[in-house]
This record gives C-alpha cells, sequence and structure tokens, in this order.
C-alpha cells in the first residue's frame, strides 16, 4: 500500500485562514521564518490565485499591525513583504507547470536584481553611498549596538574581541556589511527559494495524488550544476586566496562572493546525493529528519563538497549499482 497517498484536503475558509496566519507565525519565529512562504505558496495552490493572494493580503495586513503594535518597528512587515513576493512566485512556478530548477534560477536572480536595483535608486535618491548609509544607520542604532556590546562582553565566547573590535569601530562594520551582503543575500534567497519550492511541490503531490503532475520534489533532489561553472569556482578560489597579490583587496572580496553564490547551488547537488544516500541505506521517518537537519546546520560544506566532486564520481551510480548486486 502506497502509504503516501492521501485523501483530497477538505478546502475549507478555516484552513485558508490558517495557512494565512501560519506564515506570519512563522516569521514571527524567526528560527523557522526560512519557511513561511510554503503556507502562503500552498493557498493559492490549492484554493486558486483569488482567495490565495487575499490570504497574502491577509497576513500583510497582519503582520503590519504586530510589527507596529508590538516592535514598534517595520521590520517583520517588510520581511513579510519578501515572503508574499517568494509564496506568489513558488505558486506560479507550480501553476504553470514550469520546471522547476529553472523557475526558481530565473525568479531568484530576478528578485536579487530588482534589490539590488532599488537599493542603486535609493542610494542616488539620497544622494549618499552604501558606506554613508549604513554608518547613519549605526548611528541611529547606537544604544541597541551599547547592548549587543554588554551582551558579548558577557558571553565570554573566543570570538567576542574581534565582535568587540567591529562593534568599536563603526567604519570596519559598515566595511564589513557592504563586503558579505551580496553573498549573504544571495544564498538566503535561493536557500528560502529550494527548501519552500522542495515543500511545496511534495505537499502537491501528497495531497492531490489523484492528479497527474509534470514535475516534483525529485527534479529539485536531482538538481546539478553544469559542470562549466567549476572554472568560475577556480577564478573565484584564486581571487580568494591570492586577490591582494594580484593588486586590491576588492580582489579577494569578489573571489569569495563566487564562491559562496556558487557554493550554494553544489550544495543543492550534494544535497540531492546526500538524500539518496539516505534512501540507500535506508533511514527513514524522525531519524532521518534529526541527520538532515544536524548535517545542514553543521557539515553544510561537506554537502557542498560532496556536490562539486558529483560532477566528477557521479556518486549516485555507485549506490544503483550495489542495488543490483543485491
Amino acid at each position: 500500500m502506497n502509504t503516501e497517498v492521501m485523501q483530497t484536503p477538505q478546502l475549507s475558509t478555516g484552513r485558508l485562514l490558517l495557512l494565512g496566519a501560519s506564515s506570519v507565525i512563522l516569521c514571527i519565529s524567526f528560527i523557522m521564518a526560512i519557511f513561511a512562504p510554503f503556507p502562503l505558496a500552498l493557498a493559492i495552490i490549492l484554493y486558486g490565485r483569488t482567495k490565495g493572494y487575499l490570504a497574502g493580503i491577509a497576513g500583510l495586513i497582519l503582520s503590519f499591525v504586530f510589527a507596529s503594535l508590538v516592535y514598534g518597528d517595520l521590520t517583520l512587515f517588510g520581511f513579510y513583504i519578501c515572503v508574499f513576493v517568494f509564496g506568489v512566485g513558488i505558486a506560479e512556478i507550480v501553476h504553470r507547470g514550469v520546471s522547476p530548477v529553472k523557475g526558481m534560477v530565473s525568479f531568484g536572480l530576478g528578485f536579487i536584481l530588482f534589490i539590488a536595483a532599488s537599493f542603486g535608486l535609493l542610494m542616488n535618491s539620497m544622494k549618499t553611498t552604501p558606506k554613508e548609509f549604513i554608518l547613519q544607520q549605526i548611528e541611529k542604532s547606537s544604544d541597541k549596538i551599547a547592548e549587543q556590546k554588554k551582551a558579548v562582553e558577557l558571553s565570554g565566547d573566543k570570538d567576542s574581541i574581534q565582535v568587540l573590535q567591529l562593534l568599536d569601530r563603526p567604519d570596519l562594520l559598515a566595511k564589513e556589511m557592504i563586503e558579505s551582503f551580496p553573498s549573504y543575500l544571495f544564498m538566503g534567497v535561493f536557500l528560502m527559494l529550494w527548501f519552500n519550492m522542495f515543500l511545496v511541490l511534495k505537499s502537491r503531490r501528497l495531497l492531490l495524488s489523484g492528479q497527474d503532475f509534470p514535475y516534483s520534489e525529485m527534479n529539485l533532489l536531482n538538481f546539478k550544476v553544469p559542470f562549466g561553472y567549476v572554472l568560475l569556482l577556480v577564478t573565484g578560489l584564486v581571487l580568494a586566496v591570492w586577490g591582494e597579490t594580484l593588486g586590491s583587496t576588492v580582489y579577494e572580496t569578489i573571489g569569495h562572493t563566487i564562491i559562496y553564490c556558487l557554493g550554494i547551488f553544489y550544495f543543492f547537488q550534494g544535497f540531492g546525493v546526500f538524500s539518496d544516500l539516505l534512501n540507500f541505506l535506508g533511514i527513514v521517518g524522525f531519524f532521518r529528519t534529526l541527520i538532515v537537519m544536524i548535517t545542514i546546520f553543521m557539515a553544510s560544506y561537506l554537502i557542498a563538497v560532496a556536490g562539486l566532486f558529483d560532477n566528477w564520481f557521479d556518486f549516485r551510480k555507485y549506490f544503483v549499482k550495489r542495488k543490483t548486486e543485491d
């Protein structure tokens, strides 16, 4: 008996509202905020665009009220706007039958370019530079930074001296943020897209099991970076290691950015290999979930490395060969 076949869900108004509220609750949780687009995208797929979008708009209103009254800061509302855009984007990719990988890459790059262009226009309208803008924000947050310094001093962490040095030097902190922001933005966007796309595709197949779909979560697990990108990765490694020798520390920053940006795609490829390995070993259920979570948080670099070397060794063929022999 196929344990994955489920009954068609009852599409009640209460369940629609619950999905919309769940996305806001996930945003508030911070730790689980990466999964916030999932319930919204699922609502659009199950209930249709009109009802799904209305649930998202209700979530926007709820997040605005909560951010204003509880936090006195609209950061949560700003993040939920991104969640809304991601939820709509993922739902549209699935609705239109676009390849999950192609849709994810196109949407992710488009979103990043939009953010970059918007930030550039903001800087131009304010007639300032990114460094000056960040220094202004640091100055406005001086009280919070002072509290953070006290917390770091009391923590006794081995890296606390470096953190304190950054907090005491706004110029260095601004420089660090400017250099690292593109990488973190790129990785954050694609991590959120990949995980939520995976959950949506899997849920769609389970909840609407009587229907045929051209794509499933397996398309994401079989993600493979074109071999030619290895040359770009090598270029990034050269710049990261010898950038200053080549004439500028900017080259080092560019090199690290290339490594991190490509690394997230090799992580996706490696995660697919890792998933196949767990299948081969017969690890399922809660224990599988626990292993996956521990590996993601503690050995993500190893997964990315496995994805890189999969271009030469094709690890999956060894799993198939062993199964055949058994």
